[in-house]
């Protein structure tokens, strides 16, 4: 059984391995809203004014969702790959 992290073969069981979105859709989804909100978190706290805490608040936001965001993307490009050797195994079959 390989681990979530590393999770393309779909004969594993996706209940004991996958802690991410299923299908491809899902994951370009966490992107895109990963995404949307790596740019509006730090400006929420920002628009407040400039004072040490929002900034340090609003970094510390960046800072997880720039976590978040390397977690989807990778996810999204093992779902990419992991379509592709299916289809490159199913049209050599």
């Amino acid at each position: 059984m390989t681990s979530w992290w590393n999770r393309t073969d779909r004969s594993d069981r996706p209940e004991l391995t996958n802690r991410m979105p299923a299908g491809l859709t899902e994951s370009w989804w966490n992107v895109i809203v990963g995404a949307a909100l790596m740019i509006g978190l730090p400006i929420i706290p920002l628009s407040g004014g400039f004072d040490a805490a929002r900034i340090a608040f609003a970094l510390f936001g960046l800072a997880i969702m720039v976590a978040l965001e390397l977690v989807f993307l990778r996810k999204l490009v093992q779902r990419i790959a992991g379509r592709r050797a299916l289809r490159a195994e199913r049209d050599d079959g």
